[in-house]
């Protein structure tokens, strides 16, 4: 079955955080499609050296995307699987209240690193509309589009499965770290509004 196929089941798993993933390297894609078609152009000569690195970072990033579809999907599962740890004793309750902490930390972890490399698209997706081809100027700003929703599913994740911990106070320095790259998307959203409107002319 395909992703989006297993997306629709009736399944808990994939879901709204490897969706954030798939969004994140469809917007790494774009933005290795768009510095592909300014390689190698005369016209953008000198941003050849930089288009090339974007490019290499894009593919890394979408790879690293593609790979948390599924981490993030597995992390659920391993949430799930503490969740039906038994519990009929003390030690046992204990042991099943480590395990859910454990397993929800990782849960969030995944989505927070998911949010980090959306952000970093999204400011490879800036280069391109900047500097890359002005053919190719709506793909650049539909690459920034999808990281951009990539950071805030990925942000719904981290902050839901910190609010499930049993102990909510080991997932503070996610939500601070994930404040601060919500801050830095804002400030990059102001920035491709200007690209658009002086370069793009929309």
């Amino acid at each position: 079955a395909s992703f989006l196929d297993e997306l629709a089941s009736a399944l808990p798993a994939p879901g709204g955080g490897s969706a954030a993933a798939y969004a994140g390297a469809m917007g790494a894609a774009l933005v290795a499609m768009v510095s592909g078609l300014t390689i190698g152009r005369k016209k953008y000569a000198e941003v050849e050296a930089e288009m090339q690195a974007v490019r290499v970072m894009a593919e890394k990033l979408r790879a690293e995307m593609t790979q948390a579809v599924d981490d993030d999907a597995a992390s659920f599962e391993a949430v799930i699987g503490a969740f039906k740890l038994p519990k009929e004793t003390d030690d046992q309750q204990k042991a099943r209240t480590a395990a859910i902490q454990i397993a929800t930390l990782n849960a969030a972890n995944i989505p927070l690193h998911s949010a980090e490399r959306s952000v970093k698209i999204m400011e490879l997706a800036i280069k391109c509309a900047e500097h890359g081809n002005l053919n190719a100027i709506s793909d650049a700003l539909s690459g920034f589009a999808m990281s951009r929703a990539s950071l805030t599913a990925a942000a719904y994740n981290v902050r839901i499965n910190v609010h499930s911990l049993p102990d909510k106070s080991a997932g503070d320095e996610y939500l601070k770290e994930l404040a601060e790259l919500e801050k830095k998307a804002d400030n990059l959203e102001a920035n491709i509004r200007k690209v658009m409107k002086e370069r793009g002319g929309i």
